[in-house]
């Protein structure tokens, strides 16, 4: 059984009178939302998908944390340190493009989703909270905050004490005058709904929680307020916040001790690199391994199978060097399994996940290496492309091939221009030089060959294998050289795409041209 489902059937065993199951996920827009952050969001989808398949209702929640407060400036974000201490949702968008800071980060994210397919329904928390929809949450914490407190510190290694007892509450407070959380809180009143503070900035005052909406739980008392809230019932979470003592154990004790419930069912996912890069993807780092720049090499269903072929607590790379070549041939293979039925189950519930966003009747795997080896060729000219497909027998329209022809396109241009193959411009008179007479007259039959006729690509393939031969027999040393001349004749380079498919692809007269000598 895929992990999905083995998830979604424990969830239907532990509630089995429950219809509509909340799953959710969510993050701080601190800076771009990456694949890492990704992870979470499709771990939690795939559970959906699994419920749906059971014929349970589902409510997917994505949660903004814009109430949070920026931490730290990410690199390459030309923001003034004077916001750190704000909430996001109050601090300006340093790009100029949009409301916010928060705005910025969401957009991207919330549009990769939508052209993914996967439907969402977002919470903003610095909404909700200032919209005192968390009031009573707040106050039963601040009821209970000396509890909270010994939980807390149960899950630390340095002692606890009674003056840092009596002073703790559970929550960030921003400044009614300069808008920061560099505040301390000094009074709590009776009925917990009145607090005294005080600001680095200078400014005292008083705030009513019931009024005011300017505090916000701290994480690991948040986190578990709003499992009640929204009656979740399944969310993911990273290795960091699933290690011992991390927020999730630490948030379960506070869901069942404060706040009187079960904690959702957890499971953990791990992180997500980009292949040769050993340094973690994050967020406030700067890196811009988003969703939308995968979307620009990946098609939705071959980046969704890329994450539903592993469990979610095995960290796995992901590619945009060569091996994005590999990647769409290994789903290519997976899938033409899939439809003619030759897989098994568990690859049949990989690609049904990994389809499960795509109109299937209209999917079309167009051979992506093809794409990579011709659309150079044709100046990217999508009409030629075309032509060349029809000529070798691949008789896809414009629009079935667009798609792939797109990204492979910007994957060519922007992270692989030395995989780009181009014919070169003049004959290679030195390579020429370094070949024997055999193998000049392996070309010149193949030369003669051409000129004689246009060659099938079934054709051609048989020409080119039968060249080499010894004694009417195979040889793979021979077979191997014929085709590094023939390259380095056309590309000036010892390894191309498919030669007899190339060949018979590219323009004869243009092929004669650098292959007669």
């Amino acid at each position: 059984m895929h992990w999905a489902d083995e998830v979604a059937q424990t969830l239907i065993e532990k509630h089995p009178d429950t219809q509509v199951f909340t799953c959710a996920c969510g993050i701080s827009p601190s800076g771009v939302v990456h694949i890492g952050n990704f992870r979470e969001i499709i771990t939690a989808y795939f559970v959906g998908k699994g419920l749906k398949d059971r014929g349970k209702d589902v409510r997917f929640i994505y949660s903004w944390d814009s109430f949070d407060r920026l931490r730290k400036i990410a690199k390459g974000i030309p923001l003034d340190e004077k916001y750190i201490g704000m909430p996001y949702s109050d601090v300006p968008d340093p790009f100029g493009t949009e409301n916010s800071y928060e705005e910025h980060f969401e957009k991207p994210l919330m549009k990769a989703l939508e052209e993914i397919g996967i439907s969402c329904e977002f919470i903003f928390q610095s909404k909700e909270y200032k919209s005192g929809r968390y009031t009573k949450g707040i106050i039963e914490s601040l009821q209970k905050r000396k509890e909270i407190y010994d939980i807390m510190m149960s899950f630390k290694t340095q002692d606890a004490n009674d003056e840092d007892r009596e002073k703790y509450v559970p929550l960030e407070l921003y400044c009614q005058k300069c808008g920061h959380d560099f505040t301390e809180v000094t009074k709590v009143s009776n009925d917990c709904t009145k607090l005294d503070y005080v600001c680095k900035c200078g400014h005292s005052g008083q705030v009513d929680v019931t009024k005011d909406h300017c505090v916000k739980l701290v994480w690991k008392v948040d986190w578990p307020m709003r499992w009640r809230e929204e009656k979740v019932m399944f969310e993911p979470g990273g290795r960091d916040h699933s290690s011992q003592g991390g927020s999730y154990q630490v948030s379960s004790v506070i869901a069942r001790q404060i706040f009187g419930i079960e904690p959702p069912t957890y499971r953990m996912y791990d992180f997500i690199n980009l292949k040769g890069q050993t340094k973690k993807i994050s967020s406030s780092s700067g890196t811009d391994m988003s969703p939308s720049t995968l979307l620009k090499v990946y098609e939705p269903a071959v980046m969704l199978w890329m994450f539903t072929r592993f469990l979610p607590e095995k960290s796995f790379d992901i590619a945009l060097d060569s091996d994005v070549l590999k990647m769409y041939h290994e789903f290519d293979r997976m899938y033409a399994s899939y439809k003619d039925g030759t897989c098994d189950e568990m690859v049949k519930r990989i690609m049904e996940l990994a389809l499960s966003t795509t109109n299937e009747k209209d999917f079309v795997p167009v051979d992506a290496s093809l794409i990579a080896s011709f659309a150079p060729i044709v100046n990217f000219d999508l009409d030629m492309l075309t032509d060349l497909f029809h000529k070798i027998g691949q008789n896809f329209t414009k629009e079935q091939i667009r798609p792939r022809f797109e990204r492979i396109k910007h994957w060519l241009e922007t992270y692989c221009p030395e995989e780009i193959v181009r014919l070169i411009p003049e004959k290679n008179d030195d390579f020429v030089k370094t070949m024997n007479d055999e193998e000049k007259l392996w070309v010149k039959k193949l030369t003669d060959e051409m000129e004689k006729k246009d060659l099938s690509a079934e054709e051609m393939q048989t020409l080119l294998y039968d060249i080499p031969k010894i004694n009417g027999e195979q040889d793979k040393t021979r077979q191997k050289r014929f085709f590094e001349i023939v390259y380095n004749l056309l590309l000036g380079k010892s390894k191309g795409p498919r030669l007899y498919l190339f060949l018979t692809a590219i323009d004869k007269q243009d092929a004669l041209k650098l292959l007669k000598i």
